[in-house]
């Protein structure tokens, strides 16, 4: 019970102090893993790109997160493959200028950049949850699919122009409330396909899918959030589980 405690606290944390979490993981990695149950970190690579407005181009992201893989029967192969992806902002770029989803600015600011043939980014900075089943072979392989959802805690629009080889930004950031234009929420499908090295480690590559319109439901445009993640994980505090365990095991068999 103690051990489901302490992961409710650190997933609540991670929404409310992403850096704080990260500590928090590290401190108390051991008392989370279990024989059933695996915590550890991880990062990569995330190369995102918005469906749905064909003009645009995908971003080049870094991911770093948490996870916890659930065994769901002693010696099955099947997995709950779970965790939060803290550092996990999508979006895209070279948006034109004339994209009816982009924010309204100012008129005059507005003619600049269409002067100078400038372009718009989006940037989403979301945690994302995926809730995955794993199936893992004997060999380490593992496939794995379910579904991800996100909370989107700030959106950027960033203007972006080229004025005499000079760079020239106009951006327009706005938090969950009130931010007038996109949603809170994103949601969607995703699968993914990795190795475990004997020592823990796990290298894979996921795609997700997102299936929740960015924008509010009042507006007619729909774009839709995609991730391509090039990840690597690692246990924390597995060994030291592992070691108080066979302890405890040799104590009680005296």
């Amino acid at each position: 019970m103690k051990k489901y405690l302490a992961i409710i606290l650190i997933s609540f944390a991670t929404i409310q102090v992403a850096q704080s979490q990260i500590l928090i993981s590290l401190l108390f990695g051991d008392k989370l893993n279990t024989g059933k149950i695996e915590f550890g970190l991880s990062g990569g690579l995330n190369l995102t790109y918005l469906r749905g407005i064909s003009e645009s181009r995908g971003q080049q992201n870094w991911a770093l997160g948490f996870y916890f893989d659930f065994l769901l029967k002693e010696k099955s192969p099947w997995y709950i493959a779970t965790g939060v992806y803290v550092k996990s902002n999508v979006g895209a770029r070279n948006i034109p200028l004339d994209y009816p989803g982009n924010r309204t600015i100012n008129d005059s600011i507005y003619t600049g950049f269409v002067n100078f043939n400038g372009t718009v980014e989006k940037q989403f900075n979301t945690f994302y949850v995926p809730i995955n089943l794993r199936y893992m072979t004997k060999s380490g392989i593992f496939i794995e699919g379910g579904a991800q959802i996100g909370l989107v805690f700030k959106t950027r629009d960033i203007y972006t122009a080229n004025v005499d080889d000079n760079k020239l930004e106009y951006k327009v950031i706005k938090g969950v409330v009130n931010n007038g234009l996109y949603k809170w929420f994103d949601g969607g499908v995703d699968a993914g396909v990795g190795y475990k090295t004997k020592k823990g480690w796990k290298i894979g590559v996921w795609y997700y899918v997102g299936l929740t319109n960015i924008y509010k439901n009042d507006f007619d445009f729909k774009a839709y959030n995609s991730s391509l993640y090039v990840l690597a994980t690692i246990p924390i505090g597995k060994k030291k589980a592992e070691k108080a365990r066979a302890a405890k095991e040799a104590e009680m068999n005296k």
